[in-house]
């Protein structure tokens, strides 16, 4: 962690800390509800372009000062300067922000978005302490390691060599002073090291259990494990625009080829849960009974490869016109993908597809094969976030980095689909969308999704007050911290009570 700042989001670590020092104008509980937070209400206007908030009244930030309006403005404006190099600019590009009084802030929007309301959990920044700054020194200011924010608890101690915040309780915090005196954060460069500093009582929760650790954990004796749904989704993204792979026969027998829960068995310990759909099956509840990729079957996709022409040769692989169906495949290493990169190259070597797997560095795989979109296909994860929107990943206007669309993937039915149903506010309508999104998709196949995995968090037994049951960011966890507590104190009534 170099910067705790919530406009320069960086990594898990530093998430974590934003959200326990700042605050937004709203928050997701740990039932993944959007709540009011620095805003006490909010309204949308009927054509879904104005959004005006209602903030608290008497928030002060921890240095004392009187919390307002002009420091959303300031924030949002922050945000879309690009000196500022914020990546959440994508987010508030083309929006208008205005603070008629110190309690009122409106929003105006381009065009209607209904996935905007989300953007308003960003943490917000005090203005008097960084209105003075040049846009382009806020990556390297000193406020990055010292801030100042409204949240429940308040830095005391950023120790970047030893890789550990100490946080203090916000006694002027507006829901009430935690119970918590205090919080560490403990750094550690992998999970195994998180759960040996467990195992030798140096620290009391483990932010986020591998799927290989929960036996271990839940061996361990002292260790409560709380399972939260998150908004991931993990997938085969295929380059439709290369000669093999633009063929949509060879994509969709590669779906029926693979084999979703022996992946989830074998190598996450049954700790994920099958996706089969563009879209996680919870995201809107009236798209029960839409289409998704077809279940696995060895026979159909065999008999479909060979109806397009690639002949089983006697080394037990597939060419047509003397090209091998070869596929090139890149994930990333030292993770969990690299075994499921090696189980699907196994599953789909029995339909006669020779799988090559390259696993990459974090940092290669980003700058060299993801934004180049250098690659057959990739074993990848992406966050879906709370809204059933998914533009970002699968609208032809997003094929070009610094877009996600990782496929490539350019239908024009699709971005009739997704382009409507972002702007509409009405479920039912929106469903709509969705379901016409997830049937063109469907037939193209433009990747395969493999599973959603599920959030282990491990805290001590001697944690009271810890709930979780759906995430939409892993540092949602601390939505509760208020109520956290390490110590139990009977109250017994007294005489008369």
């Amino acid at each position: 962690v170099k910067n705790i700042n919530p406009i320069l989001p960086d990594d898990s670590a530093s998430a974590d800390a934003v959200h326990l020092v700042f605050s937004g104008l709203t928050r997701f509980d740990t039932n993944g509800q959007l709540q009011p937070d620095l805003a006490t209400d909010w309204e949308v206007s009927p054509d879904g372009r104005t959004y005006v908030f209602h903030l608290r009244h008497n928030v002060h930030w921890q240095d004392g000062v009187p919390f307002t309006a002009q420091d959303v403005l300031f924030t949002i404006t922050a945000i879309q300067d690009p000196d500022t190099r914020s990546p959440l600019l994508t987010s508030w590009e083309g929006v208008k922000v205005a603070a008629p009084d110190p309690y009122t802030v409106i929003f105006t929007l381009p065009k209607a978005d209904t996935p905007f309301i989300n953007a308003t959990t960003v943490g917000i920044l005090p203005s008097h302490l960084l209105s003075t700054i040049e846009p382009s020194t806020m990556q390297v200011s000193a406020f990055n390691q010292h801030p100042i924010g409204t949240g429940p608890f308040e830095l005391q101690n950023f120790d970047e060599t030893a890789g550990q915040i100490t946080l203090t309780a916000n006694p002027s915090y507006y829901f009430g002073k935690p119970l918590l005196q205090g919080v560490t954060l403990k750094l550690y460069d992998t999970a195994a090291e998180a759960l040996t500093a467990y195992s030798r009582r140096q620290v009391q929760g483990v932010s986020q259990l591998q799927p290989n650790q929960v036996a271990t954990a839940r061996g361990l004796g002292t260790m409560k494990i709380y399972t939260a749904t998150q908004p991931d989704e993990v997938a085969v993204f295929f380059q439709t625009t290369t000669p093999i792979l633009k063929d949509k026969a060879v994509r969709a027998a590669l779906a029926e080829a693979t084999n979703r829960q022996a992946i989830i068995q074998d190598q996450l310990d049954g700790q994920a849960t099958a996706l089969a759909s563009p879209l996680l099956p919870t995201t809107l509840v009236n798209l029960g009974g839409a289409p998704h990729q077809a279940s696995y079957s060895l026979k159909k996709a065999a008999t479909a490869l060979d109806a397009d022409g690639w002949k089983l040769g006697s080394n037990g692989l597939r060419s047509k016109n003397g090209v091998l169906l070869e596929i090139h495949l890149v994930t990333q290493s030292g993770s969990i993908y690299g075994g499921i990169a090696e189980q699907l190259a196994q599953q789909w070597r029995q339909v006669g597809v020779k799988l090559d797997v390259a696993q990459i560095d974090a940092t290669d795989l980003q700058q060299s094969y993801i934004r180049t979109r250098r690659y057959d296909a990739l074993l990848y994860g992406i966050d879906t976030g709370p809204d059933p929107d998914v533009y970002a990943f699968w609208d032809s206007s997003q094929i070009k980095d610094p877009g996600l669309n990782l496929s490539d993937y350019d239908s024009p039915a699709a971005d009739n689909a997704l382009e409507a149903g972002r702007t509409l506010q009405s479920p039912g309508l929106r469903s709509v969308k969705y379901r016409n999104f997830i049937q063109t998709w469907v037939a193209d196949t433009p990747a395969v999704m493999l599973y959603t995995p599920l959030y282990e968090y491990g805290v001590s037994a001697s944690v009271y007050g810890v709930q979780i049951h759906k995430l939409v960011d892993p540092s949602d966890r601390f939505s509760g911290i208020g109520d956290w507590a390490v110590r139990v104190r009977e109250v017994t009534a007294g005489p008369g009570s």
